[in-house]
């Protein structure tokens, strides 16, 4: 991550204090703005935009609990760094859970103070890649429910706008966990027929004696049991679209069947004679080679050219590299819009780059419960490596270490 310099607002009552920060800040290359009065720097609040706030806890007019209640009123996000000379557990408990980003007591190493510094800027990137990227979602780059920006799905996009409004069949291709039905909903909904039923199947959750009469309908007296006439999937999809998943599970036997359907718009329902019609458009999709399965035996020739009348390959997501992070945010948004969280923020700079470089096997699928995993477990206000599933884990540099233990001890009360 690309790190920005920080503009600091400083507030002290302490003239010498105050003049010596200010110092070691410029000498950080830090921009800075000091001032003696915690209400003009409210103030400045209003007028200005801070990265960050660092106070110190005792002040005429307020203390430190006062200003971070008035700061996040203000600024909901800013992080505060509270310091003081006159430290104490409950101090530090009292600050954090008002929602101090830190609490450092003086006299303090200037090393330790950068470093807590880096660390709040970190966490303001975060939340401006954040704002960000829910900014994209909510233009350009979400479409129906498919989220994406890079060249690949853009270009899936065009062409799901371009082909919606056709009633030509469409095969969709791609891993599982890609998205092909909703790619599937999403050429209904712009579709003429969008007003009409679409009815999703999945070819392998038949048995091969159930398949039939489900998609096809039977009459009364067709077999034992068959009390009353039912109508088939295909029917109740009429003027709408049938959605035919993992299509390489079709039974051999029920092939020519809907051969029929795609040729001559008719079909025959078990046990009947008449011949009924049926308006479809039929979009069907696989994650494996149908032209094996043609090869081998395992699907009709004349089938397999029938559904392929246009072709939509959707890439697996780790060739879609500039839409991971832009997904784990969307996941991340509505997973917070659906427990009701409100204390999750973002992912650690750690997990962002752990998402980068996974490869991603389950695909859209498994990074959205990887992030649903983590919004359950997750005590943070970041979404941290030790929230994600084992295999997802790897070692992160360690974070620096620090000899204040009345300090990490109220850290540890705060959380």
């Amino acid at each position: 991550m690309k790190t920005k310099i920080p503009k600091i607002l400083l507030i002290d009552d302490e003239p010498e204090f105050l003049a010596a920060s200010h110092k070691m800040l410029q000498r950080f290359k830090y921009e800075c703005i000091a001032t003696e009065d915690a209400d003009l720097g409210l103030r400045m609040l209003t007028d200005m935009d801070f990265d960050l706030v660092i106070s110190d806890f005792l002040m005429p007019s307020m203390d430190g609990v006062q200003l971070l209640k008035a700061v996040h009123k203000l600024k909901p996000n800013l992080p505060v760094i509270i310091i003081t000379a006159y430290g104490s557990i409950d101090r530090a408990v009292a600050c954090m859970q008002a929602g101090a980003f830190d609490f450092i007591e003086k006299p303090f190493e200037s090393d330790h103070f950068k470093i807590v510094i880096d660390k709040a800027n970190s966490y303001t990137q975060l939340l401006n890649e954040r704002d960000h990227l829910l900014e994209q979602l909510e233009s350009r780059y979400q479409f129906e429910n498919i989220i994406g920006k890079s060249d690949a799905m853009l270009r899936i996009f065009d062409m799901v706008a371009s082909v919606a409004e056709s009633d030509a069949n469409i095969l969709i291709t791609g891993e599982s966990g890609t998205g092909k039905e909703l790619i599937a909903r999403s050429i209904h909904t712009r579709s003429k027929r969008k007003t009409n039923p679409f009815v999703p199947v999945n070819c392998g959750a038949f048995p091969d004696n159930l398949f039939e009469s489900e998609i096809f309908g039977y009459e009364k007296g067709a077999f034992t049991g068959a009390n009353q006439r039912k109508i088939g999937l295909l029917e109740y999809a009429n003027s709408g679209s049938f959605f035919l998943d993992e299509i390489c599970e079709l039974p051999i036997g029920i092939q020519s069947k809907l051969l029929r359907v795609l040729q001559d718009r008719e079909l025959r329902r078990l046990g009947g004679h008449d011949l009924v019609h049926v308006d479809v458009r039929i979009i069907s999709a696989t994650n494996r080679n149908l032209q094996e399965f043609v090869a081998k035996g395992h699907l009709r020739e004349d089938l397999y050219y029938r559904l392929n009348v246009i072709n939509i390959h959707l890439p697996p997501l780790r060739e879609r590299q500039e839409d991971i992070r832009l997904l784990a945010s969307h996941f991340l948004n509505q997973g917070l819009e659906k427990t009701g969280k409100k204390n999750i923020e973002d992912f650690s700079a750690d997990v962002l780059q752990i998402f980068d470089t996974y490869h991603w096997p389950g695909n859209v699928r498994e990074l959205e419960n990887v992030v649903e995993r983590a919004i359950a477990l997750t005590k943070s206000r970041f979404i941290e490596v030790s929230d994600l599933p084992i295999h997802l884990q790897k070692p992160v540099s360690d974070e620096p270490r620090f000899d204040e233990v009345t300090l990490q001890q109220a850290k540890r009360q705060a959380m």
